[in-house]
């Protein structure tokens, strides 16, 4: 198996802090986002990891090297960055999609209990799922999804575009090689018909009558999706208490 990390965003609310949107390697408490990622990463039986990254954002090469604990790193630059939807990311990084695949993002902080728990979960086709937070439902930032009899049948960020909201997608995400290749299939469609200012959430919504994806419920809810300077300081105080 094999991780891919998205790092090449633009991180426009947190423009004053990270110089051409290298919010991975912003520091909270010593320690650099991305390393919070990285180390729970490597502790799992996987082959490489993959980060994406924009034209921009050399400084990931730089800082991280060519392994981090003991594991190799590749990295693949989405030139599309600026302009066009995150969906085009995994596109870019399509030729390291032939096994199966957990993807994530440079700037989630996560608790590891959840993140264990996602790694045990048998199913191979899985997206770590908050149905806890129910005032965040409303908020149109985080991703929603909609879950019936056990799978996972619609994931947008409006509501409206979903039969109902069930929990929010916290950003943890792994696809078989199979699921992982349907999903590449809809990206290929959704950009031959002119559609590729997306996010990836709508090339994985497309497949999901096609691939059984479960969802995993997180037990402690203590995740950080770093956008804002108040998401960085809230999840600064929760990595100093943990």
């Amino acid at each position: 198996m094999r991780i891919i990390i998205y790092a090449a965003g633009v991180s426009r609310r947190l423009k004053s802090l990270a110089v051409n949107g290298l919010k991975g390697l912003l520091e909270l408490n010593g320690k650099k986002i991305i390393e919070y990622q990285l180390d729970w990463i490597t502790r799992q039986p996987i082959t490489e990891v993959v980060i994406v990254l924009g034209l921009e954002h050399e400084l990931y090469r730089e800082v991280l090297g060519n392994e981090y604990n003991g594991v190799s790193i590749q990295y693949v630059y989405n030139p599309d960055y600026k302009d066009k939807g995150n969906m085009l990311s995994l596109w870019h990084a399509r030729h390291f999609c032939d096994t199966d695949i957990l993807f994530t993002t440079s700037d989630l902080i996560c608790d590891n209990h959840d993140i264990d728990l996602f790694n045990r979960s048998p199913f191979k086709n899985k997206i770590l799922i908050d149905n806890q937070s129910e005032s965040l439902f409303v908020d149109p930032d985080p991703v929603k999804v909609c879950v019936e009899k056990e799978r996972i049948t619609g994931i947008r960020k409006k509501n409206k575009e979903l039969r109902r909201v069930d929990g929010l997608a916290i950003g943890l995400y792994q696809f078989s090689k199979q699921g992982v290749a349907e999903i590449i299939a809809a990206m290929d469609e959704k950009i031959s018909q002119g559609h590729d200012n997306l996010s990836l959430y709508y090339a994985v919504d497309a497949v999901l009558d096609k691939v059984e994806v479960k969802p995993v419920f997180a037990d402690k809810v203590d995740w950080f999706d770093v956008d804002t300077p108040d998401d960085l300081e809230n999840a600064s105080v929760y990595c100093g208490k943990t």
